[in-house]
């Protein structure tokens, strides 16, 4: 069953690909304004994260960098620095393209706006990264609605959750989530 459901996942993923960016979309080893990967996460002598403004209260974090919905990525990439993989495509929505960098553990989706490129989505990939809430792959119900109270909306086996300008999805099977994921909400965005 969870291979089912993560293989229909994978397919729809790659006809939106295929549908959004056609052959357009290329790999690349590394975006083109990645700075050098960073020698550590915790040194002495590291740069603080940049600080963003959040426009909601679900703001996922990797490597101590907050990553609020619709904040501007190039000071966020600056600080993450490489990416373990990084794909872009033309946007569908967009005149540019949508970009995707990969991390051990976390994949972040930004699409463009003029100049800039903007945080979309954030998913969280595996039991090595949790929300500041401690919230992870293989978290049950319970300690989601824990974490985040019963103030959601139930689609199917799913939880979503909604503030500001962003949307926290978790999705479960038998009990424990398999997918939490961070979503832009904005008038571009619809």
């Amino acid at each position: 069953m969870k291979c089912t459901l993560i293989s229909v996942l994978l397919l729809a993923l790659l006809f939106t690909l295929a549908a959004c960016g056609g052959s357009e979309g290329k790999p690349s080893p590394q975006p083109p304004d990645a700075a050098p990967p960073a020698e550590g996460t915790e040194a002495p002598d590291a740069p603080a994260a940049p600080a963003p403004a959040a426009g909601s209260d679900y703001v996922p974090t990797y490597q101590n960098c907050p990553l609020p919905m619709n904040a501007e990525f190039a000071p966020l990439l600056d600080f993450l620095g490489e990416p373990d993989s990084y794909f872009e495509a033309a946007s569908c929505a967009f005149d540019g393209l949508d970009k995707t960098y990969t991390y051990a553990g976390v994949e972040i989706i930004t699409y463009p706006d003029e100049e800039k490129d903007y945080i979309s989505s954030v998913r969280i990939l595996d039991s090595s990264v949790s929300t500041p809430e401690g919230i992870t792959i293989g978290s049950t119900q319970e300690d989601v609605a824990a974490a985040y109270g019963a103030d959601f909306q139930e689609l199917g086996r799913q939880y979503v959750y909604e503030n500001g300008d962003a949307q926290l999805s978790i999705l479960f099977e038998d009990g424990a989530a398999i997918s939490v994921e961070y979503t832009a909400l904005n008038d571009l965005l619809g």
